[in-house]
C-alpha cells in the first residue's frame, strides 16, 4: 500500500501509539475504567497547557471551543477587542458578532504580527472592553504574535485575553499561568497528533470569575457543568471516547519528550522547511 504523506497544517499525521488505541475495544464512558484515563488525561493536559486550573474537554472542533469561550465569558452587548490578522482572527470577531456583541477590531496586514502597542491603545481608548481574542499562531499565514507582550498589557486591565492556540498548542510554547494568559483554546488535530474532533479550553482564576458573570446562553459549552463533570472524572455529555483514548496516548509522548525538547523539535523542522 502506498504510503500517504499528509502535509497540511491540520489535520497532521497521526501518532502510531493514537491509532492503535483507537482500535482497542471502545470503553464504557460512565465506567470505572474511562474515569481512570480521563483523570491521566486531565494532568495531561495540564502538563501541556503549562497551567494548574482545569482544562475542559469537548467534543467538537476548535471552532466549538471557540464560541464555547465567548458564551461563557460575557454578557449581551459587550465590548471586546478582537485582533484580525487572518481567516482564524477574523473567526473570532464573526463569533462575537453571532452573539450580539460589540468588537472593535484591531485589522492587520496578513503576513504580519500585530504591534502589542496597538492593544495598549485599544484598551486605553475604551475602558469598557472586558476581553481581548487573539491568536497565538495564525494557520492562514504561519505568523505567531507576541502573547507574552499582550498578555502583559491585557494583565493590568480587568479584561481578559483569550486566545486561539489551536495551530499552536503542543508545537510553540505558550506558558498560560506563567505569561497570564486567561483563556486558551486548543484542538486535537495538530500538534496533539490525532484526529480532529476534541477541543480543549483551559481558563485562568480572573476567566472563571467572567464565567461566572456571564449572561449569554449556552447549554453544550457550559463551561461550569462541564468543570464540575470533570471533578469526578466525567464528561457533562457522551465524550468522542476513541479520541480521548488517543489523546492519552499523545499525551504520554508529549510528556516522555518533555516540552522543551517538543518545542525545540518543532523549531528545528520549521527552520529546515523554510530551507
Amino acid at each position: 500500500m502506498k504510503k500517504r504523506h499528509l502535509l497540511a497544517p491540520g489535520p497532521t499525521p497521526v501518532l502510531p501509539d493514537a491509532l492503535l488505541a483507537m482500535a482497542r475495544p471502545i470503553l464504557y464512558h460512565r465506567g470505572p475504567e474511562y474515569e481512570a484515563l480521563l483523570a491521566s488525561v486531565r494532568e495531561g493536559l495540564k502538563f501541556l497547557f503549562q497551567t494548574k486550573n482545569e482544562v475542559l474537554l469537548f467534543t467538537s472542533s476548535g471552532t466549538g471551543g471557540m464560541e464555547g469561550t465567548v458564551v461563557n465569558t460575557l454578557s449581551p452587548g459587550d465590548r471586546a477587542v478582537v485582533i484580525r490578522s487572518g481567516k482564524f482572527g477574523e473567526r473570532w470577531g464573526e463569533i462575537c458578532e453571532a452573539y450580539g456583541l460589540q468588537p472593535c477590531y484591531i485589522d492587520v496586514e496578513w503576513g504580519r504580527a500585530v504591534e502589542p502597542d496597538l492593544v495598549a491603545a485599544a484598551l486605553a481608548a475604551d475602558p469598557s472592553i472586558k476581553a481581548v481574542f487573539a491568536t497565538h499562531t495564525e494557520s492562514s499565514t504561519g505568523v505567531i504574535h507576541d502573547i507574552e507582550a499582550i498578555a502583559r498589557i491585557v494583565g493590568r486591565t480587568p479584561a481578559i485575553l483569550v486566545v486561539d492556540a489551536i495551530m499552536s498548542l503542543g508545537v510553540a510554547n505558550l506558558p498560560m499561568d506563567a505569561w497570564g494568559v486567561d483563556v486558551v483554546v486548543g484542538g486535537s488535530q495538530k500538534g496533539l497528533m490525532i484526529p480532529p474532533g476534541l477541543a480543549f479550553c483551559a481558563v485562568s482564576d480572573k476567566g472563571w470569575a467572567m464565567v461566572q458573570q456571564s449572561r449569554l446562553p449556552k447549554f453544550y459549552f457550559n463551561f461550569l457543568a462541564e468543570r464540575k463533570s470533570l471533578e469526578k472524572n466525567q464528561n457533562t455529555f457522551t465524550p468522542a471516547v476513541s479520541l480521548v483514548m488517543a489523546l492519552h496516548e499523545s499525551l504520554a509522548a508529549i510528556r516522555a519528550e518533555g516540552l522543551t525538547a517538543l518545542f525545540a523539535r518543532h523549531d528545528r523542522l520549521a527552520r529546515a522547511t523554510r530551507a
